[in-house]
């Protein structure tokens, strides 16, 4: 099995204490200023979202505190994000899209399908919903919007939509509506990367053993999540959480490293990707990798050197070929800036500095969860 390594990325926005309640608006053609209909307006990973009226109106209410990103979304149309403020308790916006008619028309090209349209698209869901229980129960109800793409050497495989993606999720109860940007596979390599922006809506039901079953396959996953972590390293619950934090290190990278390790205790990193190199044996806190000063309750700033290793003690992975020593699940992490912002519930931010691997990259759409939920007891 190749290893993965992958740029989950979500459009992640902070929530933090406020009273905003209540978002209304136009949606425009910014060429004639005439309303769009039942263009897409939602907030990306939560559960609020909604569409214009024939006077291109919406209005969202109930939405939680704090920074929102709004986003904007018109077949034809260059899709429009706007962050909503922290301080503004009652809003009225006019929001004007640009049309994009190549665009649209260089889409209608790349979906037409040939004889490997079927490969591709099943090689598309398995690195887009993952390949876990949930994701199994996860359907793409408008699959014909979709547009995927192979290049020359078979190499690369990339994919994209003309309009949101419908999918239905069985195992977690809800229906995402997904504004897919962008999806990159490298099939050598087995990197993965998309960019997008989902709103959940909860399915209905009449169904009491539905609903529990439900709940029981959010909270399992929730727990061990990317989402888990970020939230328990904010609040430093760490280790009662079930985390353990490790640094990777290199001693043979130059004899200074040797030098400073000599006498610490050392292991082989668990994921595959990272088998060369090692991590020490003591576990970092919470306030190892955050930046003390700057934290407060809505908000810390993560910052590190190289790479950390994450370990869930509470699950096993289940990601593991037969043969192979069992394990808890194991991911990595690394920064490709210098530092990370992380909300209180675990959001983080600007979304294209994270690097995970291992664990946290096999669980894909198929087990995500917005942003504003909260385990059950």
């Amino acid at each position: 099995m190749k290893p993965l390594l992958g740029l989950i990325l979500f459009l992640t926005f902070s929530f933090t204490a406020g009273a905003q309640q209540t978002l209304s608006g136009r949606v425009l053609n910014a060429d004639d200023r005439k309303p769009l209909p039942f263009a897409n307006v939602f907030l990306a990973n939560t559960t609020r979202g909604t569409t214009t009226n024939e006077q291109g109106e919406f209005t969202l209410t109930q939405l939680p505190g704090g920074t929102l990103e709004l986003v904007v979304s018109y077949v034809g149309y260059q899709t429009r994000t706007q962050t909503i403020p922290t301080d503004n308790r009652s809003t009225s916006l006019e929001i004007l899209l640009k049309a994009n008619p190549e665009l649209l028309a260089e889409v209608k090209v790349k979906t037409k399908r040939d004889k490997h349209w079927k490969q591709r698209y099943e090689r598309f869901v398995s690195m887009f919903l993952g390949a876990t229980e949930n994701a199994r129960q996860c359907t793409i109800v408008n699959s014909d919007v979709l547009w995927i793409t192979e290049d020359s050497t078979k190499q690369w495989l990339t994919a994209g939509a003309r309009e949101p993606l419908i999918i239905e999720n069985q195992a977690l109860g809800y229906r995402i509506k997904y504004q897919l940007e962008g999806f990159s596979y490298h099939h050598t390599q087995g990197y993965v990367s998309y960019l997008g922006y989902p709103v959940y809506e909860e399915l209905p039901t009449t169904s009491s053993e539905t609903m529990t079953r439900w709940k029981r396959n959010r909270n399992r996953a929730y727990y061990g999540s990317l989402t888990h972590f970020l939230r328990s390293l904010h609040s430093g619950t760490l280790a009662s959480e079930g985390f353990i934090v490790q640094r990777i290190v290199n001693p043979a990278q130059s004899p200074m490293n040797a030098l400073a390790l000599a006498g610490k205790k050392l292991s082989r990193c668990e994921v595959l990707r990272y088998n060369g190199l090692q991590v020490l044996d003591e576990p970092l806190r919470s306030e190892d990798v955050l930046v003390k000063r700057l934290h407060t309750p809505e908000q810390s700033i993560m910052t590190f050197p190289g790479a950390i290793q994450v370990t869930y003690t509470k699950e096993m992975d289940l990601n593991i070929l037969p043969g192979m020593r069992q394990r808890p699940q194991t991911s990595v992490i690394e920064l490709l800036s210098q530092m990370v912002r992380i909300q209180a519930n675990g959001q983080y931010f600007p979304s294209l500095d994270l690097l995970v691997s291992g664990y946290f990259v096999y669980e894909k759409t198929g087990d995500s969860l917005p942003f504003d939920f909260q385990p059950y007891p």
